[in-house]
């Protein structure tokens, strides 16, 4: 009983296969299955652009830039009145503030500071 199942299920997983199969074993294409052959285009390159960034010009205009930069900030500062700002007392720097005990006498401002 055994044994014919067995041969029951190969047959019939045969038969499914043979379904499947090729129908024709001749290599030669058919009269309508002829395929015209044509140049294909070609795919279009890409070209990725250098990002170059550490040239002479490059260097030289961040260079400018810079002293430009300088330049305004210099302006700036130059054109606030030096003794406008009573915290100051007629010092090109801001006087440091100490304690007490560690104060010096300034012989700028006469004051200790």
């Amino acid at each position: 009983m055994k044994g014919l199942r067995l041969i029951f299920t190969v047959l019939l997983a045969l038969t499914g296969s043979f379904g499947f199969a090729q129908t024709s074993l001749d290599p030669t294409p058919s009269p309508h299955q002829s395929k015209f052959y044509s140049p294909k285009r070609a795919k279009a390159v890409k070209h990725k652009k250098t990002k170059v960034t550490r040239t002479a010009q490059y260097e030289f205009y961040k260079r400018v830039e810079l002293a430009a930069k300088d330049k305004q900030r210099m302006l700036k500062k130059l054109s606030k009145p030096q003794f406008s700002n009573p915290a100051y007392f007629g010092h090109k720097k801001k006087p440091k503030k100490r304690p007490a005990h560690k104060m010096k006498y300034c012989t700028e401002c006469h004051i200790r500071h």
